[in-house]
């Protein structure tokens, strides 16, 4: 019999628990319209998340994504009016793709660490979304862009679609293509990759320039829901997507990772935040219970394997005194 690996599926085991509390205690939780908040929610930082879930399997990460996020918006909305609804998405997810290529190509060929790229370029593009309109908020008006962040299909949120569509694409790509592996076998062991003749540097830049463009599609949604565009959205972007990953179980050290599981932490963290906010926990209180998600999310690795050598160990003893 196949024995079940319960450590992959726990965040899954988690939200099932959650909702089935929830569901119970709380009537305005099973309210569609605060389901319809949660998918939506999970989507605006689940969808870079999916792109984070590469970045963190290669074992890096990015801290540019937030300020990456506004300036992208910036862009955005400050060229629909001129440019028309589609030639404005186009720039910018032209722009994310720019930006994630710019993180990629100092990374992988100028051979700089991933913290020190990203941490330049999160301070570098935040610049660049303040002077983007001199600092100002740019409010959007078009109907149909709005429709992308607030809209829905068959009573099913648009921004979830899109996060699903994307998910099924990026799993695909990991798990059935080349590339997929060859992020996987970044991740487990560079050493081996360049003996084994992979291109490491294009293989750790298309990572990055995904990257972007996974931020450029949270950037739609994100002003789309806001209908406005500013240069301070995003803050703590690069946090939440990253602890999203990891609490789907992506090694930090690489090598391992799921994109189902990304999404449904996505899921889980965003339902988390609502339920605080059903409960009218202090804005303060929430950050807390938030850094200990992310607490427990990095710890959960080495939590599982102190507990399988404490396993092995006591085995051990009870073999020997046998």
């Amino acid at each position: 019999m196949k024995k079940i690996n319960i450590g992959r599926h726990i965040v899954i085991l988690i939200l099932i628990v959650l909702w089935g509390i929830m569901f119970i205690l709380n009537d305005s939780f099973r309210t569609g319209a605060n389901l319809g908040s949660i998918l939506r929610e999970a989507s605006s930082t689940g969808v870079a998340a999916l792109g984070m879930t590469f970045i963190i399997i290669m074992g890096d990460f990015d801290l540019s994504i937030g300020s990456m996020l506004a300036l992208i918006g910036m862009i955005m909305a400050g060229s629909m009016d001129s440019m028309g609804l589609i030639p404005a998405l186009v720039f910018g997810c032209g722009a994310g793709l720019i930006c994630g290529l710019v993180n990629g190509i100092i990374i992988s060929y100028f051979h700089v660490p991933a913290f020190i790229t990203t941490l330049g370029t999160y301070y570098s593009f935040r610049a660049l979304a303040y002077i983007f309109n001199n600092a100002n908020t740019i409010i959007c008006t078009e109907s149909a862009f709005l429709k992308m962040g607030t809209g829905s299909a068959a009573g099913i949120p648009i921004p979830f679609l899109v996060f699903l569509v994307l998910a099924a694409a990026g799993g695909v790509v990991l798990n059935r293509t080349t590339y997929g592996r060859n992020v996987r076998a970044l991740g487990n062991s560079e050493k081996a990759c360049q003996i084994s003749g992979i291109d490491t540097r294009k293989v750790r830049c298309i990572a990055f320039v995904l990257m972007g463009f996974c931020t450029a599609v949270s950037a739609v949604i994100v002003t789309a829901r806001q209908a406005c565009a500013s240069p301070d959205v995003a803050a703590n972007f690069h946090f939440d997507a990253i602890t999203m990953v990891v609490l789907g179980g992506t090694k930090m050290t690489g090598g391992e990772g799921s994109i189902l599981n990304t999404v449904i932490a996505a899921i889980l963290y965003a339902s988390v935040s609502n339920c605080l906010n059903l409960y009218h926990v202090d804005a303060q209180w929430q950050r807390v219970c938030m850094g200990l998600i992310l607490l427990a999310a990095f710890s959960f690795d080495f939590i599982q394997k102190t507990v399988g050598r404490t396993r092995k160990n006591v085995q051990k003893k009870a073999a020997e005194s046998m």
